[in-house]
């Protein structure tokens, strides 16, 4: 079979959202000229849905026996369904929302720069780079609710290492394999499937990184300041 043969069978089909696990560039390649949506962002609403459960009965295996909280079996119980029902109807509300709302700023981008592109290509891209994010979240709680560990750190971010509090430990929990790897995924199918030059998808998606760490840091601030109110 030829390489021409090759390409062609490559762009005929449709890119596979697990396919972006281990071969990334033959996918950027079909959402190119096969961009999908509903199918993907299913997937993505599942595994966030599971991710929610697992956050669910991570913050109950973290908790103190029930006696230290003064709760009942039957309290408890409640307790755990509110923390799933409401994580869940977070997750599955939220999730689309930031991926439009993060689609609309590239696409605005790319108008600016006058790129040709069209929005179900931006938007399936962001899917398919948000899914490798999601699985890294999902890894980090089934590992976390084995050992019983503390759902707020991730396994896989470098304050996993450090253990840090407050902003430091924030800015450190952003720095995560699964995180960066969706990063960089999308820097390559910003170039490679909606056509910025390297550098550009370079410079937005580090600049968004950048943002990200300031955002996290004033957040980890401000609950080390509330928590710090809590215990007067």
């Amino acid at each position: 079979m030829t390489e021409v043969e090759l390409s062609k069978n490559t762009v005929e089909k449709k890119p596979s959202l697990f396919g972006m696990i281990f071969s990334p560039s033959e996918q950027f390649e079909r959402m190119r000229e096969k961009p999908v949506i509903l199918v993907p962002l299913i997937i993505v609403l599942i595994t966030g849905l599971i991710m929610s459960v697992l956050v669910g009965l991570n913050v109950i295996n973290y908790l103190p026996p029930m006696d230290d909280l003064g709760m009942s079996a039957e309290d408890l119980q409640m307790f755990q369904t509110i923390t799933i029902a409401s994580t869940a109807a977070i997750t599955f509300f939220s999730v689309p929302v930031i991926l439009l709302v993060m689609t609309l700023i590239y696409f605005a981008i790319a108008k600016i720069m006058k790129i040709e592109v069209t929005f179900k290509k931006m938007l399936s891209l962001n899917i398919f780079t948000a899914f490798i994010g999601l699985v890294g979240q999902v890894i980090n709680l089934l590992i976390m609710a084995a050992i019983k560990g503390d759902p707020e750190v991730m396994l896989t971010s470098l304050n996993s290492l450090v253990g840090a509090t407050g902003a430091l430990g924030a800015v450190l929990s952003t720095f995560e394999i699964f995180s960066i790897w969706s990063s960089i995924l999308l820097a390559l199918g910003l170039h490679k499937v909606i056509g910025f030059s390297k550098k550009a998808s370079w410079t937005i998606v580090i600049v968004f990184f950048i943002i990200g760490l300031i955002f996290a840091a004033v957040s980890g601030a401000a609950n080390e300041m509330f928590e710090g109110m809590n215990q007067f």
